[in-house]
């Protein structure tokens, strides 16, 4: 089973995220671009734990569960 979020990311800091992102199991790919012309990126990793920590490393917090529920997805 694979988990997947999709974040938000500001240009400037792309090159760190990727590297993170790597470095903890994590694959990434751009999806898009916000109305800020931020990059939408879908992060995806076998253990959920994985993208927890990548989300709490990004977002500054660790979500509550129920936040992760809504954030992240299985496919």
């Amino acid at each position: 089973m694979t988990y997947n979020v999709e974040l938000d990311i500001d240009a400037n800091a792309i090159d760190m995220v990727e590297e993170f992102a790597t470095g903890h199991g994590c694959t990434h790919k751009i999806i898009g671009f916000d109305s800020d012309n931020n990059q939408v990126i879908q992060f995806s990793s076998d253990k959920f734990s994985y993208l927890e920590e990548l989300i709490g490393q990004l977002l500054g917090y660790t979500p509550d569960e129920e936040a992760s529920k809504t954030m992240v997805w299985e496919s």
